[in-house]
């Protein structure tokens, strides 16, 4: 019969780069993943590991059952020769019973089976040791060329056993062992609760399977092949796509000669440690698949989601109030050079509107450790945090739900000191673009001038006055007759000087308001860049990497599962 490990694999992934992986994505899905299915991967890696230290050229293979399937006898038959009890009682195996082909290097594997009960079948009255020492024959088209392969034939407790200890040994012993032969009988053979607690647990290890349907001699001959199509349809129903299904009776020999050499066959490929293993692998992964699926996670946020994230954010730093006081400053400065002198001593008893917010006292740049901002109302924090929220929903929106979640703690991690990053950066920021504008200077010297002009008109009066007073001749007072009256030219320089002082500083005023506009949008954009990056830092390199886990976690776990590798096992 043809090994069934014989068949080949398009371009598989290394068995390496899949243990690997699934290691990999373990460690990523540790917090995100149920518990119980990361420590089931985790406990099925390190078996792996163990039984890849142990002997390789020793095959493992375990005969499972129901009570009264008749393994014990089947064993015997296999072995030909009784080294397993088989009663009537039930149940008759309490522990494990080892049947071994092949001593050198088996020990350390059957302690770590715990198999205390070994019969070493090294003699010439053994069916099972003459068939593995018999040549291959020609339809065996993959065979090891060092000789006759290592067997370890397992006759184990029954699954359903009344025992709960048998039970828990076979059940135990169905994830160590490299080959599992599930053996029923016509009674149980579509038994549910044995196929859906036991069967279908292992769809996908088709490769190291085998249905034996024992005691096929109390089923009429017309009726075998029935029975037999009907067991093989439940096996595909369980997701044992390409399992082979035997018939044999223990009693009478029929069967038992093909499936002694099926199972030789496995045992001589000497594949089915790494079949099993890959069948392990691909299982827990699919396990991890189906309960953190990464695979629909976003790769990267869009900008789109970072420029509503900085607009919530802008509301909690209070950036538009920030701006406006900017534009106030910018005018207050500006009303402290160009607005009328003899007015100024007002504006500097008045506090810079960007000061008293506590924002860019220094000169150097550098700013304050904080602002004096009004702690954000209620409303205001709601919309920061639900900001966040929203961003770490949109940027995980198709991902599995623990993903989801693991992107919004991420997004979370650094709430509580976010309000703070955002308060400084605000006061750090320089909101000044300069200390003063270029038209500054020139309506200043206006002003002075104008102010120039109504002290000369002011003093010449008052000299006059005061040359009256003495009862001294004054000078001739030259007349300015232009005008509808004749005005003394003292008056119409006060007056001259008053007036023009005052028109350059709503003058001034004017252009100051329309420069802040400016000012204001500056200020703003300032902001705004500070803001973002601050949610860059805090909110969105979080979530980025947790974006980058799930891409990493969904390649592995399809690698896992049997993605193409570069090279073969």
């Amino acid at each position: 019969m043809t090994p069934l490990l014989g068949r080949t694999e398009k371009a598989p992934a290394p068995l390496i780069e899949r243990i690997e992986s699934l290691d990999r994505a373990t460690d990523a899905l540790d917090g995100i993943a149920p518990p119980p299915d990361v420590a089931a991967a985790r406990e099925l890696l390190e078996r792996i590991d163990r039984r890849r230290a142990l002997s390789a050229e020793h095959t493992v293979i375990g005969l499972f059952g129901a009570t009264g399937s008749g393994k014990s006898s089947l064993v015997n038959a296999l072995v030909g020769t009784e080294i397993s009890q088989a009663a009537v009682r039930r149940p008759t195996t309490a522990v494990p019973v080892a049947a071994v082909v092949g001593a050198a290097g088996s020990d350390a594997l059957l302690d770590w089976l715990e198999i205390e009960q070994r019969h070493l079948l090294d003699g010439t009255d053994a069916a099972l040791a003459l068939a593995a020492q018999r040549p291959a024959g020609r339809r065996a088209r993959r065979t090891h060329p060092d000789g006759a392969p290592g067997i370890v034939l397992l006759d184990l407790p029954d699954l359903d056993s009344v025992e709960a200890a048998h039970r828990a040994v076979a059940e135990r012993m169905s994830g160590l062992v490299d080959v599992i032969v599930w053996v029923t009988d016509p009674q149980k053979y579509a038994d549910a609760v044995l196929h859906q607690e036991f069967v279908r647990p292992f769809a996908g290890h088709d490769a190291v399977t085998v249905l034996v349907l024992n005691q096929v001699d109390r089923i009429r001959e017309d009726e075998r092949e029935p029975v037999l199509d009907s067991l093989t349809g439940i096996a595909r129903a369980d997701g044992l796509e390409r399992a082979p299904v035997l018939a044999t009776s223990a009693t009478t020999g029929e069967g038992v000669e093909a499936l002694r050499e099926h199972l030789v066959g496995i045992a001589r490929s000497r594949e089915a440690v790494i079949e099993r293993h890959r069948a392990d692998v691909c299982g827990a992964a699919e396990a991890l698949q189906q309960a953190a699926d990464p695979a629909g996670m976003p790769e990267q946020v869009t900008p789109a989601q970072i420029d509503a994230l900085v607009d919530d954010l802008a509301a909690a730093a209070r950036v538009e109030p920030v701006a406006q006081a900017a534009a106030a400053s910018y005018r207050h400065r500006a009303a402290r050079k160009v607005g009328w002198p003899p007015l100024r001593w007002a504006r500097e008893a008045r506090p810079d509107p960007l000061g008293r917010l506590g924002i860019g006292r220094r000169r150097d740049g550098e700013g304050l450790e904080r602002t004096s901002l009004p702690e954000p109302d209620a409303a205001t924090r709601a919309r920061a945090s639900g900001g966040v929220r929203r961003f770490a929903d949109a940027a995980s929106e198709g991902g599995g739900e623990p993903w989801r979640a693991a992107v919004r703690t991420a997004a979370r991690s650094r709430e509580e000191g976010l309000g703070d990053a955002l308060d400084q950066a605000v006061a750090g920021a320089d909101l000044r673009a300069r200390s003063t504008s270029w038209w500054w200077p020139v309506l200043d010297v206006l002003q002075w001038l104008a102010l120039l002009t109504w002290v000369v008109g002011l003093g010449w009066l008052a000299l006059n006055a005061a040359l009256a007073f003495l009862g001294l001749p004054p000078p001739p007072m030259p007349m300015v007759r232009e005008l509808w009256i004749p005005i003394p030219l003292p008056t119409v320089l006060v007056v001259l000087g008053i007036a023009a002082g005052i028109l350059i500083g709503v003058a001034g005023s004017v252009v100051a308001a329309l420069a802040s506009s400016w000012q204001r949008r500056r200020a703003r954009r300032v902001l705004m860049a500070r803001v973002r990056e601050v949610a860059q830092r805090e909110v969105v390199e979080p979530v980025e990497t947790e974006l980058t886990r799930a891409a990493a976690t969904a390649s592995d776990l399809a690698l896992a599962r049997g993605g193409a590798g570069r090279g073969a096992v």
